[in-house]
């Protein structure tokens, strides 16, 4: 979840920075224009003020992978940046092409035809993302054009900046593709992937090669190095200030969903020891029925089966076992011709046997995964002595936590030992349980399994970051034997603070473009008095 907050607050930092550098070689297209008023000369300053008004309309853009319904829609956004991305390349490809190159001495120019660049967008067909490319190469083709065959060397930089965004530009046009249904394509071009990431890192490249050579010319001015400085100084004030904020919301989040799930774990945990209770009620129950009691007394085996059958169909639990006084089973319930062995060695029956009440949390060992079960015993009394004993439970399957899930909105799972026996987390196809997964998390095991202590922190599932709580799950001499676990995946932490995000850069981008506006006047003030 960091590491995407992070990375949506560097694509709103790189992309205004990126809109104060080309607002800053508008400023010094439009300063030198402001002595001359050369009518032709407009295109060039108004082609860069409507890309740096492009850039901040993307810095503003919050993916759709943590927001799914911004206050600017995803299509009145994309179409905002597109048609004024287009109309800043069209007035720099215009004013390139009208005014004429400066002749080398000694040299004789051929007299050039003009440009034509016909523009067709077929809506629905292409998208307009597919021309940012071109334009972008088309205009660092002009600029080069009249560094190399006209007089002006000293834009080259200009020139090589938009073969750099051009390169930008074509990453960026990669998320046409993410509605592929191809895994390995869209992992590739996801927002914060590999392209993701050196799409923005490009554009970086970008603003520190034209930013070095605006400001080269812009510092030699005072009111322009006064105006530079505090834009940039206003620029980063507004960068710390937005990403403090949203990093304290998105901090504050974290620790309120981690304080709810070590609730709703607890919660949780208090059902699992209700379930027991439960259990070892109705095993008691049973084990104080007169019908019972006379049964076992005469080992009559077929109707004692009978009996525990119906009682087991009426309280839906999973078995039910009867032993005599030295732990002998005398019949189970949900299997009629498996009997005859001993549990003389079960810690429940010994307890029961004794003459006491006992519930425990029990796990084994299975194919695929722990076979976790809830049970309790209880013990068959006649004539003030024990001549046996009851257990009945329940197996903890899928069905059991889903039931928690449909109760708190939350994922949840059972561990045996460190690996999950029944959870309602899916696997990438949406269908397979991801039953048999270990936790491998030291700090997890070391103190819900080890310490037998609630944890409540940050894991990961199949590639898929959650916020965690676990609980521990204890037999019946207090040592843990598993865990309870219920989860909330970290990018909806996230995405439930997008809309404060979105809200903030919204308002920190206006804010910096109306401070442009003071700035100015307070430059030329001080350079007024100055002179």
């Amino acid at each position: 979840m960091w590491l995407q907050f992070f990375l949506e607050n560097f694509h709103f930092a790189i992309n205004l920075a990126a809109a104060l550098i080309f607002f800053a070689v508008f400023w010094l297209y439009f300063d030198a224009w402001s002595e001359r008023r050369r009518l032709k000369e407009v295109a060039r300053w108004l082609g860069f003020l409507f890309l740096a008004i492009s850039f901040v309309i993307s810095a503003i853009h919050i993916e759709s992978t943590i927001l799914t319904s911004p206050i600017l829609s995803e299509k009145l956004s994309l179409t905002l940046l597109g048609f004024v991305r287009i109309l800043g390349y069209f007035f720099l490809i215009i004013s390139l092409v009208i005014e004429p190159l400066l002749p080398k001495p000694h040299t004789r120019t051929k007299k050039t035809d003009s440009v034509v660049l016909p523009l067709t967008l077929f809506s629905g067909v292409f998208s307009v993302q597919l021309f940012f490319p071109i334009l972008a190469v088309v205009t660092g083709f002009l600029y080069l054009r009249r560094s190399t065959v006209g007089l002006e060397d000293h834009i080259k930089p200009v020139s090589l900046s938009f073969f750099i965004l051009s390169i930008s530009e074509l990453l960026s046009a990669t998320t046409l593709f993410q509605n592929t249904s191809n895994a390995a394509l869209f992992n590739l071009v996801a927002p914060f992937g590999i392209v993701w990431v050196v799409q923005h890192l490009v554009l970086l490249a970008v603003t520190i090669v034209l930013g070095k050579w605006a400001f080269g010319y812009l510092l030699k001015r005072f009111q322009s190095q006064l105006f530079i400085l505090f834009s940039s100084c206003i620029l980063v004030i507004f960068l710390l200030t937005t990403v403090s904020f949203t990093a304290l919301l998105v901090k504050q989040l974290e620790n309120d969903t981690l304080s709810h799930l070590t609730s709703d774990v607890k919660v949780l945990g208090l059902v699992v020891e209700s379930k027991k209770g439960e259990v070892t009620s109705d095993a008691q129950a049973f084990a104080q029925n007169e019908q019972v009691i006379q049964l076992v007394n005469d080992r009559s085996l077929s109707q004692l089966f009978e009996i525990s059958e119906s009682y087991l169909l009426a309280k839906k639990e999973s078995f039910l076992v009867i032993t005599d006084a030295n732990g002998q089973v005398l019949v189970r319930g949900e299997d009629k011709e498996h009997s005859k062995d001993s549990l003389s060695d079960d810690s429940l029956i010994k307890k029961a046997l004794l003459g006491e009440l006992a519930a425990s949390i029990i796990s084994k060992d299975g194919v695929i995964s722990p076979q976790i079960s809830i049970r309790g015993a209880a013990p068959i009394k006649s004539d003030g002595g024990v001549i046996g004993a009851v257990m009945t439970g329940v197996s903890v399957d899928d069905a059991f936590v889903d039931n928690m899930k449909k109760t708190t909105g939350l994922e949840a799972s059972m561990y045996g030992g460190n690996h999950i026996s029944a959870t309602t987390l899916l696997a990438a196809d949406g269908k397979t349980r991801l039953t048999g997964i270990a936790e491998e998390n030291k700090s997890v095991k070391a103190t819900v399994l080890d310490k037998g202590e609630a944890l409540s922190t940050g894991v990961s599932f199949a590639n898929v970051s959650y916020f965690a709580s676990y609980f521990p799950l204890k037999d019946i001499d207090d040592n843990p034997v598993g865990m309870l676990f219920v989860g909330s995946r970290q990018v909806g932490v996230l995405a439930a603070a997008a809309k404060s995000i979105e809200l903030t850069f919204i308002i920190a981008a206006f804010l910096l473009v109306f401070s442009i506006v003071p700035a100015l006047l307070v430059s030329k003030y001080i350079a007024r008095q100055l002179e």
